[in-house]
């Protein structure tokens, strides 16, 4: 068998190293573009729940801000209400007294109807 020369062993040597750094380089920067990617994913998740909390906490808010809205409004015209039942009530109750109207007696409540037996 011929033997190989020293320059040969050399030369693989030297492939082999080459080859193998290619790799673990190549290997290295898969591991890290993954590990960015994962936190990556990561963060957006994390700002999702925390727009979403946001969302959530501003639709509490307007509604409740409604509904207080709403109570200021239904109070409002309940004072309007009365005072325009108190303006078409006192003109009337200032001529019925200027013409010495009395009440009329009250009114009895209706009789029950007798039942009538099967017989």
């Amino acid at each position: 068998m011929a033997r190989r020369r020293s320059d040969e062993v050399t030369e693989q040597g030297a492939i082999q190293s080459i080859v193998s750094t290619a790799v673990g380089a190549a290997e290295t920067l898969s591991v890290g573009v993954l590990h960015l990617t994962e936190r990556t994913l990561l963060e957006a998740v994390r700002a999702v729940e925390e727009v979403g909390s946001e969302l959530g906490s501003t639709a509490v808010w307007a509604v409740r801000g409604s509904i207080k809205a709403a109570e200021e409004i239904g109070s409002d015209l309940v004072q309007v209400g009365k005072g325009v039942s108190r303006g078409i009530a006192e003109p009337a109750r200032q001529v019925g007294a200027e013409r010495g109207v009395r009440k009329g007696p009250a009114m009895a409540s209706p009789r029950r109807a007798r039942k009538r037996s099967a017989a």
